[in-house]
């Protein structure tokens, strides 16, 4: 029996809740950890922009994955007939402009918490009351979505290749791990001018870089195979996105190997660096500096995300192709 749409989203959103808590409760900790365990202010621009990014990374593919729901109809939709989506609310359904008008509504919720609590209570607050935001939020946009998908195909490829896809997503796990390590900024044993090259700096970066490597590569585990068919769907993309795996031979090593291949690599690229900025006596700023240092480490989670990507865009093409053929010999479609 096709479960009706209402009955589908009140068993989903409990998983969707649960996600948006552990994202939320995972940068927000690491944020508040950064700053000491206190909060100003002067952190709620901060903070608004992780949530905002948060829930841009929620809705970037989101019309997508109810493309593939609405194609292949293993869900009512009836719910929506009738319903269309009006000018004002198809500006909101543009990730990047929701995600602006999102960044402004967190700004000020945090602020409010911040001023009306104290630090760590408003710390706290935060963890707890900003996965519901991020979820109504995230309502009004699949609502909206969901009305206009009935013309949502359309006549101009969006995303030529994976790289492309790929860059927007590097962006903005790149700007969300920036956000998150600002407070470090202030910290003693990150204020290394003049101290680049000696081997607490060192080591002290290397650590840094690898975690944030970490929380990144944790949140590449989510498959995107059901976005990207919603995609071929909608004629976002082709059968030709992905045509090769780049850089096999090392796809091919196992995972620790890479890693421990990596560490040697940003080890020895931060003390090059550390040994050319004590030569050449510059002094740049904390963020300047993480993101010189953090080069290896992102050019290495582009490579592991285009890989994990190109199979779920294969195993996508396959589900494509598949479909093609049952609709074919099909009438009940």
């Amino acid at each position: 029996m096709i479960p009706d749409y209402l009955t589908f989203i009140r068993f989903q959103d409990k998983r969707n809740i649960l996600f948006f808590y552990i994202v939320t409760l995972v940068l927000l900790g690491f944020y508040w950890r950064n700053a000491d365990f206190t909060l100003s202010l002067h952190d709620a621009g901060f903070i608004g922009g992780i949530c905002a990014l948060v829930f841009y990374n929620v809705i970037s593919d989101l019309k997508a994955y109810w493309a593939y729901k609405c194609v292949i109809k293993n869900i009512d939709f009836s719910y929506f007939k009738g319903r269309e989506c009006g000018q004002k609310e198809r500006l909101f359904t543009r990730p990047a402009i929701a995600g602006v008008l999102s960044f402004f509504i967190f700004v000020l919720f945090s602020m409010a918490l911040i001023m009306l609590i104290a630090p760590a209570g408003a710390a706290i607050a935060l963890a707890v009351s900003v996965p519901p935001v991020i979820y109504a939020l995230f309502f009004v946009a699949r609502h909206s979505y969901l009305k206009q998908m009935p013309t949502s195909v359309v006549e101009k490829i969006r995303y030529k290749n994976l790289s492309q896809y790929l860059l927007l997503s590097v962006v903005a796990s790149t700007v969300l791990s920036l956000l998150t390590i600002i407070p470090l900024r202030d910290k003693a044993q990150f204020d290394l001018y003049g101290n680049y090259f000696t081997l607490k700096s060192i080591i002290t970066m290397c650590i840094l870089c690898a975690v944030v490597l970490a929380v990144n590569l944790l949140f590449l585990c989510f498959t995107k195979r059901y976005v990207f068919l919603g995609r071929l769907f909608l004629n976002e993309i082709n059968l030709f996105f992905s045509p090769v795996l780049p850089l096999r031979a090392l796809h091919a090593k196992p995972l620790w190997q890479r890693l421990m291949l990596l560490s040697v690599v940003e080890f020895f690229w931060v003390t090059f660096l550390g040994l050319v900025m004590m030569l050449s006596g510059i002094k740049i700023w904390f963020e300047v500096w993480f993101l010189l240092c953090y080069a290896p480490c992102l050019i290495y989670y582009y490579y592991h995300a285009y890989w994990r990507w190109h199979n779920d865009f294969m195993m996508s093409c396959d589900m494509y192709l598949r479909w093609d053929e049952i609709k074919k010999k099909s009438g009940l479609w």
